[in-house]
C-alpha cells in the first residue's frame, strides 16, 4: 500500500517538470508510505512520477517507480491478490522477474496486454502507467473503488495523487470551492464522483480507465460496477453455502502480507465472523476495538471482548471521548482533504492507531458487508412501510403531505424527508432518502446552492415490482456513491493516515456480484437482516453473536454538540465562512433546539474544510477555543 503523484506535460510548448515539485507533491503522502520513496523523471521533463511505500509484500524488492522491459514505468497503491497466480502463468510463459511482488506482475501484464491488462487483476488499486512507447499516461482506480486517484487538468499538464493535498501542492493549482456540489455533498455526506468539493479537481471513478496523451484525456469503464437488475431465486441455504464459501476465499486471498495482519473488532457479525473463519485456519491474531466509556449505548467493546475471548485473540481496546475527538478534528480535515462527513471517521483513526501501536501493519475489516448482505436498520424500517410509501407517490399533494407525517413518524424521519423522497411514484434509494431533505432544504441560503443529489438511477431493464425497484436501487446507489466515496475512503484515509493497510474481505467482486442478484429473500425479511449470512454462519459464529441486535458502528456526536463540540460549532458560525452559504439563523436554531448531532456535523466538517482548505488558515486557535 502505497500513495502516488505525479505530473504529465502532455500540451506544454516543452517539458517542464521540476523533479522538486514532484517531490514536495509526493511527500504530502509520507503517511501512505513511511518505508521508501521513489521519484522518475523522463529524459524531455514531460512527465514526472513520485512515490511513497509502505512495504506489505516483498519488502526488500518492490521499490517504485518500477521499469518494464519495454520501458514503461509504474507507481501503484494497491494489492493484487491473484498475482501468485498470474506469476505462475507468465513464468509458464517465459517471463523472467525480478521482484517478488505484485507491482511487476502489472508491467508484464501490460507488456503481453497493453490497457486489457486491468481485466486479469484482482484486488484494490489504483495506478498510473508511462508508456514512453506510446508517449501516453495510463491510469486505472479498482471496480468497488477501494482505492483513490484525483486529477486536475491546468493548461496541458495533468497532476495527479492518492490524495488531494498532493495536487495542491502543484504551483499550477489553487483551491476553490465547487459551489455546484455543495448540494450534492449534503444530500451525500460526500461529493459524487467524477466531482470533489475542489473546483476542477475531479477523483476517478471505479472500475475506471483514463488515458492521457498529445490529443488530450479520455476516460472509459472497464469493468462495470454491479448493475445488473436481473433476479436469481436461489434457496436461502444454496445462498448461504455460496456466499460463506465465496468470503472464505476472499478472506485466504487478503491474508497475502509479509507483515502481521489484525481485525478490526466490533463484536456483531460481520467483524467476528473475519475473527471466526480465521481461527477455523489456525490463524493467531490481533483484534483491536474502540469505544466511548462505560454507558454509552454507541461502545460495542464489552461484545468485542466477549467474541475476542471465545476466539482466543490477542484483544487490545481503546476509549475515547469528547475531548480526544475534539483533539483529533484539525488532524481529521487535513487527513480527510474533502468533507468525508461521517463521525465513523473519528473513532476509525483511532483504532488504526490502535494497531500500528501494537506492530500491525495489515488489518481486515467488515466494510462492505452491510451493503452485499443488507444488514441496515433502515433498509428494515423502509420495507416495513412500503405499501404506504407507494400509495403516497399516488396522492394529490396535501394528502400525501399529511400521509408522509405518518409515515415519517414511524421511521424516525420528517414527514418532509419522506415527501420529498419519494418523485414521481419511483422512490429514491435507502440512503439518499435518508439525508435528502434535512440537507438541501434546510438551513441553506436560497439560490446559493443547487437542490439535485449528484446520482441518477438507471433505467428499468424489465418488469419490476415496487420492492425489488427499490432493491435495485439502493444497491446502485451504495456502490456507485456511498461505499466507494465515502464509506471506503473513510477507512483509507484513516488506515493510511496512521500507515496502516486495511482490507475488505466482503467486497471481493465474485462475492458481491453473486449477492448484487439475490433476491430480497436472501438478504431481509421482516426484523432478520443478513439472512444469508447469518444462515451460513451457524456453527461457525455463537447463536448469541448471530443473534444480537445489529447495533451500527458509529459516534456520539449528539451528545457532543451539547458541550465542546456545540462551542465549536457556535465559534465557526461567527467566522463569515459558513453565512456565505447556510442561514446561520436556522443552525443555531437546531443546535439550542438539542436537535444537532449528525444534521450538523456535515456542515461543521464543511465550515473546517473551507477554513482550512480554501483560506489557507490554521485550525488551531478555533479548536483551543472549543475546549477553555
Amino acid at each position: 500500500m502505497c500513495g502516488i503523484a505525479g505530473v504529465f506535460e502532455y500540451g506544454t510548448a516543452s517539458g517542464q517538470v521540476s523533479g522538486d515539485v514532484v517531490i514536495a507533491m509526493r511527500d504530502t503522502l509520507i503517511h501512505r508510505g513511511p518505508d521508501g520513496e521513489g521519484l522518475y523523471l523522463s529524459e524531455d521533463r514531460r512527465v514526472g512520477l513520485g512515490h511513497r511505500r509502505l512495504a506489505i509484500v516483498d519488502i526488500a524488492g518492490g521499490a517504485q517507480p518500477m521499469t518494464g522491459r519495454d520501458g514503461s514505468v509504474l507507481v501503484f497503491n494497491g494489492e493484487i491478490y491473484n498475482y501468485p497466480a498470474i506469476r505462475r502463468q507468465l513464468e509458464a510463459d517465459g517471463v523472467q522477474f525480478r521482484t517478488t511482488c505484485d507491482t511487476e506482475v502489472i508491467l508484464h501484464l501490460y507488456e503481453r496486454f497493453g490497457l486489457a491488462c486491468v481485466d486479469h487483476l484482482e484486488g484494490m488499486f489504483a495506478f498510473a502507467l508511462w508508456d514512453p512507447n506510446l508517449k501516453r499516461m495510463c491510469f486505472a482506480r479498482d471496480p468497488i473503488g477501494e482505492k483513490p486517484l484525483y486529477w486536475a487538468e491546468r493548461g496541458g499538464r495533468l497532476i495527479f495523487g492518492s490524495e488531494i493535498k498532493a495536487i495542491l501542492e502543484h504551483p499550477s493549482v489553487t483551491a476553490e470551492v465547487d459551489q455546484s456540489q455543495i448540494g450534492p455533498y449534503l444530500a451525500n455526506l460526500v461529493t459524487p464522483g467524477p466531482h470533489t468539493l475542489f473546483k476542477g479537481i475531479s477523483k476517478l471513478r471505479p472500475g475506471t480507465i483514463m488515458t492521457c496523451d498529445s490529443t488530450g484525456i479520455e476516460q472509459k469503464p472497464f469493468t462495470p460496477l454491479p448493475r445488473s437488475r436481473d433476479l436469481r431465486e436461489v434457496p436461502v441455504a444454496e445462498a448461504a453455502a455460496t456466499a460463506v464459501g465465496l468470503l472464505e476465499t476472499s478472506l485466504n486471498d487478503r491474508l497475502m502480507a509479509d507483515v502481521p495482519v489484525g481485525v478490526l473488532l466490533s463484536g456483531g457479525v460481520d467483524s467476528s465472523a473475519l475473527v471466526a473463519l480465521l481461527r477455523d485456519r489456525g490463524q493467531d491474531m490481533a483484534t483491536f476495538s474502540v469505544g466511548y466509556g462505560a454507558g454509552d449505548p454507541g461502545d460495542e467493546r464489552g461484545e468485542a471482548r466477549k467474541v475476542a475471548k471465545h476466539f482466543g485473540t490477542d484483544h487490545h481496546e481503546i476509549e475515547i471521548g469528547e475531548r480526544e475527538a475534539v483533539g483529533f478534528l484539525a488532524d481529521l480535515i487535513h487527513h480527510q482533504d474533502e468533507p468525508l462527513a461521517d463521525p465513523v471517521c473519528i473513532p476509525l483513526n483511532f483504532v488504526c492507531r490502535l494497531a500500528a501501536d501494537n506492530g500491525v501493519k495489515v488489518v481486515l475489516a467488515g466494510e462492505g458487508a452491510d451493503e452485499v448482505f443488507w444488514g441496515y436498520a433502515n433498509y428494515r424500517q423502509l420495507l416495513r412501510v412500503w405499501p404506504a410509501i407507494q400509495a403516497i407517490g399516488a396522492m394529490p399533494g396535501p394528502l400525501a403531505r399529511a400521509a408522509s407525517s405518518a409515515v415519517g413518524s414511524r421511521i424516525g424521519m420528517s414527514g418532509e424527508s419522506v415527501a420529498m423522497a419519494i418523485n414521481g411514484g419511483r422512490p429514491l434509494a435507502a440512503h439518499s432518502f435518508l439525508w435528502n431533505s434535512v440537507s438541501l432544504r434546510k438551513h441553506r441560503i436560497e439560490d446559493q446552492i443547487p437542490t439535485d443529489i449528484g446520482w441518477e438511477r438507471s433505467g428499468l431493464s424489465r418488469e419490476e415490482g415496487s420492492r425489488d425497484r427499490f432493491m435495485f436501487d439502493t444497491q446502485e446507489y451504495e456502490f456507485a456513491v456511498r461505499l466507494p466515496e465515502l464509506l471506503l475512503m473513510r477507512i483509507d484515509r484513516f488506515s493510511m493516515g496512521n500507515s496502516i493497510e486495511a482490507r475488505a474481505p466482503f467486497l471481493a467482486p465474485e462475492l458481491v456480484n453473486y449477492m448484487y442478484g439475490q433476491s430480497l429473500a436472501s438478504k431481509m425479511n421482516g426484523n432478520e437482516s443478513k439472512i444469508a449470512l447469518r444462515a451460513g454462519l451457524r456453527g461457525v459464529l455463537p447463536d448469541w453473536v448471530l443473534d444480537r441486535r445489529k447495533q451500527g458502528f458509529g459516534a456520539p456526536v449528539r451528545k457532543w454538540f451539547d458541550s465542546e463540540l456545540g462551542r465549536l460549532f457556535e465559534l465557526t458560525a461567527r467566522e463569515e465562512t459558513l453565512g456565505r452559504y447556510f442561514d446561520l439563523q436556522s443552525l443555531r436554531k437546531m443546535l439550542a433546539d438539542g436537535g444537532a448531532g449528525f444534521g450538523l456535523w456535515p456542515i461543521l466538517n464543511f465550515g473546517l474544510w473551507h477554513m482550512k482548505w480554501i483560506e489557507g488558515r490554521d485550525l488551531g486557535d478555533l479548536l483551543g477555543q472549543s475546549t477553555r
